[in-house]
């Protein structure tokens, strides 16, 4: 009995062989294309962001190193701003709500620069994020820091409340929120009075 493959001839696996099993039936043109074109680079881009955000500068790093073409990756950042697929602001917005109970503000806007939010979107974030709720975040974190450290501020030798400052100021926490904290009279069960 024979089998469709003879019957045929040749399976459709032996006459179209994807790109992606390291056969080149659409091999580049001689005139120097990089050999992935628009379309792969948007498949890519649309697999990483599947998985997670990114901002504009950290998806074109891991585009350019994908080996895309900067011309490409350009135009593919682009397009995916247009459908809003891909913003900075609403990147720094999720990061900004998402550790403000556990970072500082300076660490926050540190975090973002690093991962290429430009300075005018996380002004504008940051200024979105009520001061009160943050100096009050900011105080929470403190307190909590100290209390993990076994520090109690009402208790502490002078040499010892300086030594929490310095950590406290290396951590990136505001001087007014370090004082607030250390002049807390009680530490409720939220771990904030002020």
């Amino acid at each position: 009995m024979r089998s469709k493959k003879d019957a045929q001839g040749a399976s459709s696996s032996d006459i179209y062989m994807s790109p992606q099993r390291g056969h080149d039936h659409d091999a580049p043109a001689a005139s120097g294309e990089s050999g992935k074109s628009g379309k792969d680079c948007l498949r890519k881009a649309g697999m990483l962001l599947a998985q997670r955000d990114y901002t504009c500068m950290r998806l074109r790093e891991k585009l350019l190193a994908g080996g895309f073409d900067p011309e490409t990756v350009e135009e593919t950042l682009e397009s995916l701003r247009e459908a809003r697929y891909l913003d900075d602001r609403r990147y720094a917005y999720n990061y900004v709500q998402l550790h403000r109970e556990d970072r500082s503000r300076l660490r926050i806007r540190t975090d973002l620069e690093n991962r290429g939010v430009p300075d005018d979107v996380i002004g504008e974030v940051m200024r979105e994020e009520s001061e009160e709720h943050s100096t009050q975040a900011e105080v929470r974190q403190i307190l909590k820091l100290m209390r993990k450290r076994g520090f109690d501020p009402s208790s502490a030798a002078w040499e010892e409340r300086r030594k929490m400052q310095a950590y406290l100021y290396r951590k990136g926490y505001a001087a007014s929120s370090v004082r607030s904290a250390m002049n807390a009279d009680l530490l409720d069960s939220d771990g904030f009075s002020v």
